[in-house]
């Protein structure tokens, strides 16, 4: 039974129903000895011989906020995930209830996790921003529970005291900095003027960015900043501009619409614009009061392939939800959700210890798979995995982060329709 819930309530129903005749993966039956959790994060005594597991799992995605466009896509690689894993009857019945994560300026964040921790979930997958997962990340580590975010990119988590609980399918914005970083310098830019938002999310990139460009002779002339979720950006935009850049990078959520009105008001050459995955896919086709063709965006993790996106879009459609038009982090979300699960299946129960303790295990170093029932045939045949996912390669390392990933980048043209351009790989790894 999966659990969808929206502004504090809730509905519930059966995720196969709701799917309909949507293809999912193929089935392998595997029963194990379980353990269900009796708590968030504590182990209970081992269930009867031949009994599946049961794995509840929460989320925290943007339904609201100035992350919202990120919510619709992050949800259903959720949804599709679950419906793979329970499809696959291997022994574990995923259920999940997704709750809203709000963004910095709002404390839904907190609310939700109250909330699903009640619930006794053992994993929660999110919060997109990085500003709202620093907001909760103490509570749900202190309740034993893992946290996996498929969008968190802000460098402070590599480091966080979470006492091993806080794993994220997105790489480090260290990765995403470097890739546009050098970007802008290949593009030919000499001198760049940065607008980012005053958050962890903005902050970090913006130092890791401002290295790279350094680093490959490129001059920051301006450095502008500008808090979260503000409206008015004419004076911001006047001194990005003042300079007279060869290039200029807007680091925001939401708030590249408003920025992108101001920039057109001054006649810019949105050519020269480039953008990040918080902003990326917020203009799209249906804005007409601004064209920003021309301009670049990088966005961490791989291209969604079109069997995925058809997959997505038919779940969302018999769900009566709206068609995506973006796909950023529904990867991510999907190897998120599927992780979790071979976790549990590697550790014989669906606790957060259990979880925590198996994570790295099934993402590095055994036999390659790529799908949740092959690799599940593969644990219950007593082999060792290394997921595969969706995402890239997803090789957890000691701290939770990948250690190595894809940061994408794509471009506007004309009518705000966007293109992919190129994948670039990045070992964090390597020195």
């Amino acid at each position: 039974m999966s659990v969808f819930t929206t502004g504090g309530s809730s509905r519930s129903r059966t995720l196969k129903s709701a799917l309909g005749g949507l293809a999912v993966l193929g089935v392998s039956a595997i029963v194990l000895t379980a353990c269900a959790p009796s708590g968030s994060g504590s182990s209970s005594a081992p269930a009867a011989a031949g009994s599946d597991l049961t794995l509840n799992i929460g989320t925290i995605l943007p339904q609201t906020g100035t992350l919202a466009v990120l919510g619709p896509p992050e949800i259903a690689g959720v949804d599709l995930a679950i419906a793979d894993i329970n499809a696959a009857g291997a022994g574990i019945t995923a259920n999940v209830t997704q709750m809203d994560s709000g963004d910095t300026s709002t404390d839904i964040a907190t609310q939700s996790v109250t909330s699903l921790l009640a619930d006794n979930v053992t994993a929660i997958v999110g919060a997109a921003s990085s500003g709202v997962s620093l907001s909760v990340i103490d509570q749900i580590a202190g309740a034993g529970v893992v946290q996996i975010s498929p969008a968190n990119t802000s460098p402070a988590f590599t480091d966080y005291a979470d006492d091993g609980y806080y794993f994220r399918t997105a790489p480090s914005d260290v990765l995403q900095g470097q890739v546009v970083g050098q970007k802008i310098a290949a593009d030919g830019a000499t001198t760049v003027s940065v607008l980012y938002a005053n958050n962890d999310y903005g902050i970090g990139l913006n130092k890791n960015v401002s290295d790279t460009l350094t680093a490959q002779g490129v001059e920051v002339v301006a450095d502008v900043t500008f808090d979260e979720g503000a409206s008015d950006f004419a004076g911001a935009v006047t001194d990005v501009l003042a300079p007279n850049p060869d290039a200029v990078l807007v680091i925001s959520y939401d708030e590249i619409k408003g920025i992108s009105e101001q920039l057109a008001s001054k006649n810019f050459d949105f050519s020269k614009l480039y953008g990040v995955d918080g902003n990326y896919g917020v203009i799209t086709t249906k804005d007409t009061n601004v064209d920003i063709a021309g301009a670049q965006f990088t966005n961490p993790g791989v291209q969604a392939s079109a069997d995925f996106q058809a997959k997505l879009q038919d779940l969302v459609k018999s769900q009566g939800g709206k068609e995506l038009t973006v796909f950023s982090y529904a990867p991510e979300s999907y190897d998120a959700t599927v992780l979790i699960a071979l976790a549990s299946l590697a550790g014989g129960a669906t606790d957060g210890a259990t979880i925590r303790d198996n994570l790295k295990d099934v993402s590095a170093g055994g036999t390659k798979c790529e799908s949740f029932a092959d690799c599940a045939s593969a644990l219950a045949d007593g082999g060792d995995i290394d997921y595969e996912g969706l995402s890239g390669p997803v090789t957890f390392d000691d701290n939770g982060d990948p250690s190595q990933a894809y940061v994408s980048i794509y471009k506007y043209t004309k009518g705000n329709v966007q293109e992919y351009e190129d994948s670039v790989f990045g070992d964090l790894t390597a020195k």
